[in-house]
């Protein structure tokens, strides 16, 4: 054999582990674009879900309030068919007023789901944690509902404990992390 036909076989052979080493790493580059793509699409829609639901409730804070106020008055002042009737108005009113409390907690947890499965092991722990945090909130806003006495106007200020506890401000350091977090995945500083 000639030292031609050697090198160009070995060239060959370079070549054509060269390119397949190209395309591998091609590959992977591809999943980890495909990857950051759909971690940004997640995280973008999950931090545009939480700020609705910020907004929606930064536009009535204090809707029990009105809730009561409204009914409180017929209800001391009526006649017993009418009080009657204004505290089965009342009654279905506070649970509408749960249920739209409530709402944004299921629809938090609706979006933590899908991200649990594309966050690494660090951010999934804090939206576990998230997940605790919003089941617990839950678990008050009930447990404030079972306190409610219609014909005690002062058992209406157990909601007032709902927001001055430890959980809004675990929620807001939670969320700061949680950002920061998604931040370092998508590679964004």
């Amino acid at each position: 054999m000639n030292i031609g036909l050697i090198v160009s076989i070995l060239t060959a052979i370079g070549g054509w582990g060269f390119a397949f080493y190209q395309m591998k790493k091609n590959r992977e580059w591809q999943k980890k674009d495909l990857l950051a793509n759909r971690r940004f699409d997640a995280y973008s829609g999950f931090m545009r879900k939480l700020e609705e639901i910020n907004e929606n409730f930064r536009k009535n804070p204090n809707a029990i309030y009105g809730v009561t106020n409204e009914f409180l008055s017929s209800i001391m002042k009526g006649s017993v068919e009418e009080m009657n009737d204004a505290l089965m108005k009342l009654n279905q009113r506070l649970n509408e007023y749960v249920k739209v409390s409530v709402e944004p907690l299921m629809i938090v947890n609706q979006e933590i789901s899908p991200l649990l499965l594309i966050a690494s092991e660090e951010l999934t722990a804090k939206l576990n944690r998230l997940k605790d945090l919003t089941a617990d909130f839950n678990n008050e806003m009930q447990n404030c509902m079972s306190k409610i006495n219609v014909k005690d106007s002062n058992s209406f200020r157990v909601f007032e404990t709902i927001g001055y506890d430890k959980r809004w401000e675990d929620f807001k350091v939670l969320n700061d992390e949680i950002m920061c977090l998604m931040r370092k995945e998508l590679e964004i500083k």
